[in-house]
């Protein structure tokens, strides 16, 4: 898929214009403490960007996807780089890649948890296929109460279980969800997510159910022994679609003659067989 505008006041684009789009849509500050985020590859050779590759992971793949389609900005949802590192050699696939990147003067940008925290961002748009009449941040943003960690709603009208899978397996278009269920039948009234893995975030809150990409064993067994329904879509299904969604809104604020593809490469690592 592509997105693109007319030339505007930008002009045609220089990386450092599209990063400051990017932190003013989400600012980095909302990014979890121990996150990596930002600007993570800036190629010494300045380069005119006119095609930006929007991705949920730069596998080896989407980078093949960004030099084939000559795309000099990917916008990656994970940090490529997130642990330190101590050499960039041929052996390990992640250094591949970044080699890859330098090699190409691919400069690299991940908004990752600032994308989650923010207001309209991957957190509001899993709980937007909801009829809700409330809805608040799990851990909320010191300066923005809106933005935050996490979200949990009041439906106006509570729905079976059974209903809630059906309604996301649409919303996140995937065949199959996993349910776990407690011992004691109810409805759903209130709904707390997370994308990715969400089992941090939501421990210990009071919800009938939660719904996130992955949780561990124990974290699950926890929180059904708590009479508490948790579904699970993976960990990118969480996020994936968010990508359809926030690529002709960051157009519209970059004004430019830039295009945004999003990679046909990106894909969940996991399926079922």
């Amino acid at each position: 898929a592509v997105v693109s505008t007319q030339s505007g006041h930008y002009g045609r684009g220089k990386a450092s214009n599209i990063i400051s789009v990017l932190e003013r849509f989400a600012p980095l500050r909302l990014a979890g403490s121990w996150d990596n985020v930002g600007l993570l590859i800036e190629p010494t050779k300045l380069r005119e960007i006119n095609k930006v590759l929007l991705t949920i992971d730069v596998t080896q793949s989407v980078l093949e996807d960004a030099v084939k389609k000559n795309c000099e900005f990917i916008i990656s949802y994970h940090p490529l780089i997130f642990n330190p590192i101590k050499r960039l050699d041929t052996k390990s696939v992640n250094s591949r890649i970044i080699l890859g990147c330098i090699e190409n003067h691919i400069t690299v940008f991940s908004p990752h948890t600032a994308w989650d925290s923010v207001s309209n961002g991957i957190n509001d748009w899993i709980v937007s296929c909801l009829d809700y009449e409330t809805k608040k941040s799990i851990i909320p943003d010191s300066q923005d109460e809106s933005a935050g960690m996490g979200r949990i709603v009041r439906l106006k009208k509570s729905l079976e279980a059974a209903s809630i899978v059906e309604l996301f397996k649409r919303h996140f278009k995937v065949p199959y969800m996993r349910l776990s269920s407690p011992r004691t039948y109810s409805t759903v009234s209130t709904i707390a997510v997370c994308a990715g893995s969400g089992g941090s975030v939501l421990r210990g809150i009071d919800a009938d159910m939660y719904i996130t990409g992955e949780m561990s064993h124990h974290e699950v067994l926890s929180a059904v022994g708590n009479g508490t329904y948790v579904l699970l879509s993976e960990h990118t299904v969480t996020e994936r679609g968010y990508l359809n969604y926030v690529a002709p809104v960051l157009m519209k604020e970059l004004d430019a003659d830039v295009e945004i593809i999003l990679s046909e490469h990106d894909a969940n690592p996991i399926v079922t067989v």
